[in-house]
């Protein structure tokens, strides 16, 4: 029984959510609805060269097309969608939303080049911070959860420290080297901050 226990907590290791998002695709109908958007705006963005899709071969199209070539919108190409829709909310106009969000999106990806840089040319520093910053949240955990009275926080407090949870996990069954793995470090330090943050709104709120 022993044995039977032990083999099926093998089969359910954890899941990287961003490598299920790498394989992420949806349809340009599936797309619009999944952002908010309509069909004609999303068509409209990509035919201008403001959202990118993939054109794929074969298969049926659940748009109701005929079975040739399609779009197929990634993970990126959504986001970005969600990020105009939020954009023209304050923009004046499409093409000043999108500049906005190129902006921002290129700052972006320069801050996360950067801070895995600073990651490579420091990485004790940076872990010894990470660290620090855990101790810290689990401190303000032990003092926030007796006070907590609203059930739903309490299940979007697990499910923040969910990924920590098995990332420290895998850490600890040397499946992760945070040593030598930059990338899970950037994620460590996203979830940290995360989790910091739904902390400091629950403070507030109490």
């Amino acid at each position: 029984m022993a044995e039977e226990h032990s083999e099926d907590k093998q089969l359910l290791e954890p899941v990287e959510p961003s490598e299920l998002l790498k394989n992420l695709r949806l349809t340009t109908g599936k797309a619009a609805e999944f952002c908010g958007v309509s069909r004609r705006q999303l068509c409209y963005w990509t035919d201008t060269g403001i959202v990118s899709a993939v054109e794929e071969k074969g298969g049926d199209d659940d748009d109701g097309g005929d079975g040739g070539a399609r779009r197929t919108y990634d993970f990126d190409a959504l986001h970005k969608v969600l990020l105009i829709k939020r954009a023209l909310e304050h923009s004046a106009g499409l093409r000043r939303a999108a500049r906005e969000v190129d902006q921002y999106l290129t700052q972006q990806r320069r801050n996360g080049e950067e801070l895995a840089n600073s990651i490579e040319q420091k990485r004790d520093e940076f872990l010894t911070e990470q660290a620090d910053k855990l101790e810290r949240i689990a401190t303000q955990i032990k003092e926030l959860v007796p006070q907590l009275r609203d059930r739903a926080q309490l299940l979007e407090l697990y499910a923040a420290l969910g990924w920590l949870d098995r990332l420290a996990e895998r850490v600890e069954a040397g499946e992760v080297l945070l040593e030598e793995d930059a990338q899970a470090c950037l994620r460590l330090a996203s979830r940290v901050d995360q989790v910091d943050a739904k902390l400091e709104s629950m403070s507030s709120s109490e």
